[in-house]
């Protein structure tokens, strides 16, 4: 941790207090028999994990461990963050409380999870499990959002399905509200992780390949950088899964793609840095630093607050289901956003005056690209990003 911050690099480490490995041979359950797991009348561990057990987090001491041992990580080790293991088996009692301690001794340090709705067996009544759909139970906590996840690219559960990026219809509404940071379980962008790929199910590259293997590798780079620039450009949190900007791969070596490779070797999930002197693989990746310094040029972009979204950002009509288009307001500029996923050109019309050209086919960045005044085309399957500064 140490050498990774004098590089300047932040530390969030991935903790799972919801099950452990054999809860029967686990210490605390052998100094008391059965507090730390939820166990019914019957004797049967309760397993919304599905791996066998859950945590009784409701009970006094299991919550007491599960805040101490954060505190401790943040204390001693200096971490920066927590990313919470299915955090929808924890009790929001316990998250408010890991919440408060921990942003008494660093009020920087980011805490999220896993909020899936999950059933599990209460040990008490009058608890309440920290998930999506409870949200404004745990202000100070974030949940990774499926919502934009499975709406850019299609559910994770059907490999071969699609989502706005592959030209399916019926998601504009789906990404008109995660743009604003508030999907339909989130009141707050501040509490949304928007991402498009994880450690779990497929990479976004191989998910965009096993569902559109009729699109050229061209077509396919451009729906890779279209998810990118929708989720980076959203309110809320932005999450890159590792290698995403390098187009990362994790073959199955039978032809396939390896969507849980927890249990497969360096040859699955390796990265591959080879690809890094190939062209289109720096292209992409130049395009995400692009992407990522726009956004950080833009305090607009980055809005904690109901109020403050629905006040500077408008969605503005478009004829065609397949093109979204977004004005956000701004202190000293205003930005035009222009996602269009059809595979044909269109022209957009641009409010008053002149308008910057920031980002566009595939190219991101804060550098002024070209200027437009009247109307704007808009490349297939692309985002086009302009910005009018205020007199």
């Amino acid at each position: 941790v140490q050498s990774l911050h004098k590089d300047g690099i932040s530390v969030v480490m991935d903790v799972v207090y919801n099950h452990v490995y054999d809860a029967g041979s686990f210490c605390f359950n052998k100094i008391v028999p059965g507090y730390f797991s939820r166990i019914s009348p019957e004797g049967v561990y309760s397993q919304g994990s599905g791996c066998g057990n859950d945590t009784a987090s409701e009970r006094s001491m299991v919550s007491k461990y599960i805040v101490d041992s954060i505190l401790y990580w943040v204390e001693e080790y200096h971490i920066d963050g927590f990313r919470f293991d299915l955090v929808c088996l924890i009790d929001t009692e316990t998250i408010n409380e890991i919440v408060e301690e921990v942003h008494k001794v660093r009020p920087d340090i980011i805490l999220y999870g896993e909020g899936w709705p999950m059933s599990t067996e209460f040990t008490k009544e009058g608890y309440h499990m920290t998930t999506q759909a409870n949200s404004q139970m745990v202000p100070g906590f974030s949940f990774f959002n499926d919502t934009i996840r499975d709406a850019l690219k299609g559910s994770v559960f059907e490999e071969t399905g699609k989502g706005y990026v592959q030209n399916a219809i019926g998601y504009k509404d789906t990404i008109a509200d995660c743009f604003l940071g508030l999907p339909r379980w989130c009141k707050t962008p501040a509490q949304t992780i928007n991402y498009a790929s994880c450690h779990d199910n497929n990479t976004l590259w191989d998910r965009l390949q096993a569902s559109r293997t009729d699109a050229s590798k061209e077509d396919l780079i451009k729906m890779n950088n279209l998810t990118a620039a929708i989720y980076m450009l959203s309110q809320g949190t932005p999450f890159i899964h590792a290698g995403e900007e390098m187009l990362r791969t994790k073959p199955d070596g039978k032809g396939g793609f390896d969507e849980n490779s927890y249990r497969s070797g360096d040859d699955v999930n390796a990265f591959r840095w080879e690809n890094l002197s190939k062209p289109d693989y720096q292209k992409t990746i130049e395009y995400y630093r692009g992407l990522i310094a726009f956004r950080k040029a833009h305090d607009s972009l980055r809005l904690k607050y109901r109020k403050e979204v629905v006040n500077v950002v408008e969605m503005i009509p478009y004829r065609n289901s397949q093109v979204v288009v977004f004005k956000v307001t701004g202190n000293a500029k205003d930005i035009l956003f222009i996602f269009n996923a059809c595979t044909d050109t269109v022209t957009v019309n641009l409010p008053t005056g002149n308008w910057n050209v920031m980002i566009q086919d595939d190219v991101a960045g804060t550098d002024v690209l070209t200027v437009k005044e009247g109307s704007v085309d808009v490349a297939p399957i692309s985002a086009t990003v302009l910005t009018q500064t205020k007199a």
